[in-house]
């Protein structure tokens, strides 16, 4: 899943001139087409009425409404997309002759599946719905090439999830008074229940998610151990460790380092284009989109069509 970063939050607003016909916002030499839009607001469209009913989109969202936030997203996630097509070339990156067939096969599956409403409403062609999906593959094979050499070893260490229960104080006489307690043989978690301030007990973490000194202190528990006061910015904790290495979320947590590690690399790749970069986004263009305006059937999954014909 890739996000546009506010790509476009700085671009060139253009009402009359620098695009034309239904050229919605450029990037370089990389264009997004209004039908090119539509297939993503018709797929948010049956994303969100299906639960929360045509209604919701006049609902307030934080200062704007909902269908503005929906369509802000839409433009920042196709941006994103459209810019990493132009790093391709830098990267030797292009879809092989079995990608274009599988490209082609997705999108007369996609298209295939519309109504004449359906296609009159978004104005669009095969060869826009082509384009699209030729786009999403491009852009996830340069995401690939950019991150390829990443280092994706993790020691068990580094990636290791623990659980503790923990009881919460904001002052040192308390917390000394309930470590009395604890001292004194009095269950933890009875003692937890009684004095804590913080009303969830049990916690599951990897480093980095405390205060430093409560990581420190929380990761250096065998099973059953009790800590010391740990005093952070926040308050006073004392902890009880009740598993020092669950094995199989350490092993999911290394997947995520690796891909944090993975999309830092390329944030920074993307940056540098975003920077360098010059845009242009038909305001005028997008303000006549409206949600409300389609009632009728809903077109399929675009991309679930996607994953069918060209996800892993």
């Amino acid at each position: 899943s890739l996000t546009g970063c506010g790509l476009l939050k700085n671009t060139e607003i253009v009402f009359t001139t620098g695009l034309s016909g239904d050229q919605l916002f450029k990037i370089g030499k990389s264009v997004c087409t209004l039908p090119e839009a539509m297939i993503y607001v018709m797929d948010y469209q049956r994303q969100y009425e299906g639960v929360y009913g045509v209604e919701m989109w006049e609902h307030d969202f934080g200062g704007v409404t909902f269908e503005e936030y929906v369509k802000d997203t839409i433009v920042d996630q196709l941006a994103s997309m459209k810019a990493i097509t132009l790093l391709a070339g830098d990267y030797g990156v292009e879809l092989d002759s079995s990608e274009e067939e599988r490209v082609s096969e997705a999108a007369d599956a996609y298209y295939g599946a519309l109504t004449e409403d359906q296609i009159r409403y978004m104005d669009l062609e095969l060869e826009d719905v082509e384009a699209l999906y030729r786009d999403h593959a491009l852009s996830g094979k340069v995401y690939e090439e950019i991150t390829k050499d990443v280092n994706t070893e993790v020691s068990d260490d580094e990636a290791r999830i623990i659980t503790v229960q923990q009881i919460y104080l904001d002052s040192p006489e308390t917390a000394q008074s309930v470590k009395e307690q604890l001292d004194a043989g009095r269950d933890f978690a009875s003692v937890a229940s009684a004095y804590s301030q913080n009303s969830q007990i049990t916690w599951t973490f990897g480093r980095g998610e405390h205060d430093e000194a409560y990581d420190e202190a929380a990761f250096a528990l065998e099973n059953d151990q009790v800590s010391g006061i740990v005093e952070t910015a926040d308050g006073y904790y004392i902890l009880k460790c009740m598993d020092n290495f669950d094995q199989e979320a350490t092993e999911a947590n290394k997947v995520t380092m690796v891909e944090k590690r993975r999309d830092e690399l390329f944030e920074s790749v993307y940056e540098q284009l975003v920077a360098e970069t010059p845009s242009q986004f038909s305001r005028k263009l997008w303000e006549k989109v409206h949600f409300a305006d389609w009632t009728g059937e809903l077109p399929p999954d675009f991309l679930a069509i996607y994953e069918q014909y060209l996800g892993e």
